[in-house]
């Protein structure tokens, strides 16, 4: 069943009581023209998508799960990177704004005292080398009990409930998120200065001077990152050499220290 909720922050909002995936449905409207601002939220999804095909575990009534459909129509598919980082990062200040101190894993992660809280999934669709529609898929384990994560995620996944013993309004923590994001969202659109948000960025990330390890062309590889660039891009250093990573998955070497 599906319902219509007030609009807000110019987000016009479909509540769906069950869902495969919530961007499976704001996919279906972006193919058929539906324009910017509609978000697709659901009470249970039972086929949630994360990065490189996993599946994202969320909980009926206790987990957050939307998906936004964007139209940055001027931007091109290098600029991709920086939407993941507006979007982290527009979690991470919501997260703030209700009592917590999250970090950001490059490309699209949250975590809360090192265990993961929040992901986000990209689609898009591009012609002619610009966008021509983008879906943001957002999940948060927002009141998630201890009890309902499967036993192989209960060591490197929490909750708001968890961490702050007590339940978040999920109608209020989204209003939070879209001002936020709106605001960042926005100013992307009507320019390319990311300098302020790169720096807001950084600030927050938990992967910065850190050793991590990624894959490349089916190689495993380990290297220390150095920063993260304008365009969202990763910058590592290996025996002296660096290189970029403009998208992909990192592990952190948990018994590292940063170096800054």
């Amino acid at each position: 069943m599906v319902y219509k909720v007030k609009p807000y922050q110019k987000f016009r909002i479909l509540f769906y009581s069950k869902v495969n995936s919530t961007n499976q449905v704001a996919r279906q409207f972006a193919e058929q023209g539906e324009p910017e601002g509609l978000l697709v939220i659901t009470e249970q999804q039972t086929a949630g998508k994360g990065r490189c095909g996993k599946h994202w575990f969320s909980v009926a009534g206790e987990s957050l799960c939307f998906s936004l459909l964007l139209r940055p129509v001027n931007k091109n598919p290098e600029q991709c990177p920086q939407l993941a980082l507006i979007l982290g990062l527009s979690l991470a200040q919501t997260m703030e704004k209700v009592g917590f101190q999250p970090q950001l894993k490059w490309p699209n992660d949250v975590y809360l005292n090192g265990k993961k809280i929040a992901g986000i999934l990209l689609e898009s669709m591009v012609q002619s080398d610009r966008f021509q529609w983008v879906i943001a898929g957002v999940g948060v384990n927002l009141n998630v009990k201890r009890e309902s994560f499967p036993q192989m995620l209960q060591e490197s996944a929490t909750s708001l409930f968890i961490e702050g013993k007590k339940e978040i309004i999920a109608d209020q923590f989204l209003q939070k998120f879209l001002s936020i994001f709106s605001s960042w969202y926005g100013n992307w659109r009507e320019n390319d200065q990311a300098q302020h948000l790169l720096a807001e960025y950084s600030k927050r990330s938990m992967v910065l001077g850190r050793i991590v390890t990624h894959e490349k062309q089916g190689k495993r590889y380990q290297a220390r990152v150095e920063r993260i660039d304008e365009y969202g891009g990763l910058w590592l250093i290996q025996q002296g050499k660096r290189y970029r990573l403009s998208w992909g998955e990192i592990s952190l070497i948990m018994d590292d220290q940063p170096q800054i």
